[in-house]
């Protein structure tokens, strides 16, 4: 069967195309350091690239969420810290207390101090995170926990814990009730008592005149109920301080962990779609070997001045 001379040059041109196609696209390849250019090159690798970058994008998510709760438990460990410091202070007061050398102004000199004590705590209860956010006011973030009424220390939030998405299955608390931490505290004569009222009632007993035997038995059992009750509140304070600092912890290993699926969504993501530059400079240079040699047939077969000049 005989080619006509005007198929010969369309397959010769068509041969070309090919070839330049063929060596742009890698061009293009190493430019953008992308295998795939389009979707359809390879669809099942580039759905399977789109699901390793929603991921990735979600694991990047949860780590900015680690480093949330990471500043606001951190902060809440630190100010757990410095009411554990202050109960202690208001124990060694509270036993000073107890000394029969004291007078009453001894007395009224300590109860000064633990007013002072009392103010501080009521701060610290009314503590805010970095976003403004009590940390002791449960789901009520906004509102402030502990208001001084008049008549006592009284607790405006809830008992709930606000929830950070530390992890794809793991969500930590970023805050603690108040009512946990300040107010259900054991009493030394059952029920419940609060840190504040302890103090309180201790500051009460502290600005009473003591002249009877009565006054001082009634001020000896006092004060050690009072040390009985601020005992109990340290344990309790302690206890959600270890809390708080066990999900610091679990913090950290969630961030290894999260660190180490950084590295193989990346591993994943270069395998899926990133250049083999060797390859493709290699391919780049067969191309062009390729390209030469094309024209040189096609210049054969057609015999056209033209490319004669181009050669």
């Amino acid at each position: 069967m005989r080619i006509s001379s005007n198929t010969s040059y369309e397959l010769g041109i068509a041969a070309l195309h090919r070839q330049q196609a063929a060596q742009i696209k890698t061009l293009e390849q190493m430019s953008t350091g992308q295998r795939m250019l389009t979707p359809s090159e390879n669809p099942a690798a580039y759905v399977r690239a789109l699901e390793v970058s929603q991921a990735d994008a979600g694991n990047t998510q949860y780590a900015l969420n680690r480093q949330t709760a990471m500043s606001n438990l951190g902060m809440l460990e630190g100010t757990l810290g410095n009411v554990t410091n202050l109960v202690q202070n208001a124990q060694e007061l509270a036993v000073y207390a107890g000394n029969g050398t004291l007078t009453d102004s001894g007395r009224d000199a300590i109860a000064t101090e633990l007013r002072g004590n009392l103010e501080e705590l009521v701060a610290l209860a009314n503590r805010t995170d970095a976003n403004g956010q009590y940390l002791f006011s449960g789901f009520q973030g906004s509102t402030r926990p502990f208001v001084d009424t008049g008549t006592g220390v009284q607790y405006f939030g809830d008992d709930g814990q606000r929830l950070v998405q530390a992890s794809a299955s793991r969500q930590l608390a970023v805050n603690e009730s108040g009512r946990n931490v300040f107010e259900r505290i054991p009493a030394s004569g059952g029920g419940y008592q609060s840190l504040f009222k302890t103090l309180s009632d201790l500051i009460d007993v502290l600005e009473t005149p003591v002249t009877t035997d009565a006054d001082k038995a009634a001020l000896a059992s006092s004060l050690s109920a009072a040390q009985s009750n601020l005992s109990n509140s340290l344990d309790n304070v302690l206890q959600v301080r270890s809390a708080v600092g066990t999900r610091m912890n679990e913090v950290d290993t969630l961030n290894d962990a999260g660190d180490d699926l950084t590295i193989q969504y990346k591993q994943q993501l270069s395998d899926l779609r990133d250049v083999d530059y060797a390859k493709a400079i290699s391919d780049l240079t067969q191309q062009q070997a390729y390209l030469e040699a094309t024209q040189k047939a096609f210049l054969k077969v057609q015999g056209l001045s033209l490319f004669d000049y181009i050669r």
